[in-house]
């Protein structure tokens, strides 16, 4: 597939605040996701990222100069791989931008940006979303064998 120079993926920038809030809110009330989150976890998010956080970075998809999408990375070490992991928390392209090329911009920008310094790429998805599984195996990513668990305070 040939790269659409129409399309820039970029980091936050303040202006990017209420289309991130949209694009959030419609992923994460969206079957690719196990539940929805609070609002203030996104805005927060989107404050991490604009502070330039160590430990996460926002990116905003652009098709044709509009937002069409937005990427969040988390950063941590792991023994287990000997080094420096990103965690890609969430990868979403808008339904209406599907097909055009973005997933294949943001991950030549992630690999260019990444692929010397670290150690390993993570991420999650849901059993049930098969279009996500084949794309991100398409870009090298295997399963794990893994039961992922949290502890929320």
């Amino acid at each position: 597939m040939q790269i659409k120079s129409n399309i820039i993926v970029r980091d936050f920038l303040l202006s990017d605040k209420e289309a991130f809030l949209t694009l959030a809110i419609e992923f994460y009330n969206s079957d690719a996701v196990c539940h929805s989150i609070e609002i203030k976890n996104i805005e927060l998010t989107f404050e991490a990222c604009l502070n330039r956080s160590p430990y996460a970075r926002g990116f905003i998809i652009e098709y044709d100069s509009e937002p069409a999408g937005f990427a969040l990375l988390s950063f941590m070490h792991s023994l287990e791989a000997g080094g420096l992991v990103v965690l890609l928390e969430d990868l979403y392209v808008s339904q209406k931008f599907r097909g055009k090329g973005l997933m294949s911009k943001f991950f030549k920008v992630l690999f260019n940006e990444y692929d010397n310094k670290i150690a390993r790429y993570r991420l999650e998805v849901t059993k049930n979303n098969k279009n996500a599984i084949d794309i991100y195996k398409h870009y090298g990513f295997s399963e794990l064998e893994y039961l992922a668990m949290v502890k929320d305070l």
